[in-house]
Formats: structure tokens, sequence, C-alpha cells
């Protein structure tokens, strides 16, 4: 009987130690997607694509108003058709300045505005990591309180069951 008492005293170590020595798995959350931006260059405008007029051909004339080449001529003239060119190019050229420097405002802002929700979701993202690593590390503690208490809750309805067995045993062997 004593051999007996004793393999059941080493069983409920054994059984003991292996409870003690299982602790819960860690909580680890998925990792949340993190996208990366390059932050969009400030638009310029490109002066060379806009059409060019016609090409002004001036008269040369020399000291009595008679055409001559070009090494040749002391005035250049310009008939009416020519001279409308030119006007027709001041005023191009005004309305394209101001239109191309609204233009670069305005794409300058729409830029601004890309770049600004670029940054709101980079901070998302934080804001998203923090909370997980706070959600892991709460669920973590829940884990270890509740594998503590289990394993608690086990030794003592061991010890109780020993102390229970010890007892009939003494009970019987009286």
């Amino acid at each position: 009987m004593g051999r007996f008492v004793r393999k059941i005293g080493v069983f409920f170590l054994i059984a003991l130690f292996f409870l003690a020595s299982c602790a819960p798995a860690q909580f680890t959350p998925v990792a949340p997607f993190n996208p990366e931006f390059d932050k969009t260059p400030p638009y310029t405008l490109d002066l060379d694509s806009i059409p060019k007029p016609e090409k002004i051909e001036p008269v040369y004339v020399d000291e009595n108003f008679k055409e001559v080449s070009v090494d040749q001529a002391k005035y250049v003239l310009l008939v009416p058709k020519e001279y409308a060119k030119i006007a027709a190019l001041l005023k191009l050229a005004k309305a394209y300045k101001e239109v191309a420097k609204e233009q670069e405002v305005l794409v300058n802002i729409h830029v601004d505005t890309i770049n600004a929700l670029k940054e709101y979701i980079k901070l998302e993202q934080y804001k998203t990591k923090a909370y997980l690593e706070m959600y892991a590390n709460s669920e973590n503690a829940y884990r270890q309180e509740a594998y503590h208490h289990r394993l608690d809750n086990a030794i003592n309805k061991g010890t109780f069951a020993t102390i229970a067995i010890g007892v009939i045993i003494a009970l019987i062997a009286l």
C-alpha cells in the first residue's frame, strides 16, 4: 500500500510539473498595411510647349527707302500686317503669362492637398500600429493572468486531492 501511495504522489508531482511548465502562447496581432508615399513635386509650367506665332518678315531699306539686302539696309520697316503680328504676339504673351501664373498656383494647391493627405494616411498608420501594440499588450497580460489563475486552481485542486487521498489512506490504515 505504501508503494501505491508513493506512485500516486509521484504522479501528482509530475502532473503539477507539466502544468506549471506550460505557458500561454503570446498574442501577436496582424501587422497593418503600411503604405509609403513619395512627396509629389511642385508643378512647373513648361513654356516650351506654347505655340509660337508666325515669323515677322520686316522690309529692309536704305536712305532712299528702296528695298535692299540685310547687309546694306539702313532702316527696317514693317508693313501693317507685320505690325499686327507684333501686337498679337504681345497680347498673347501677356495672356499666357497670366494664365501660367494662375495655373501654377492652382496646381501647387492641388499638390499640397495631395501631400497633406499622404501625411494624414501616415499618421493614421502610426495610430493603428500604436493601437494594435496596446491591444497586444493588453491581450498578453490577460492571457498571462488567466494562465496563472488556471495554474493556481490546478495546484489548489491537486493539493486538495493529495490531502484528501492522504486522509483517506490514513483512515484506511488506522
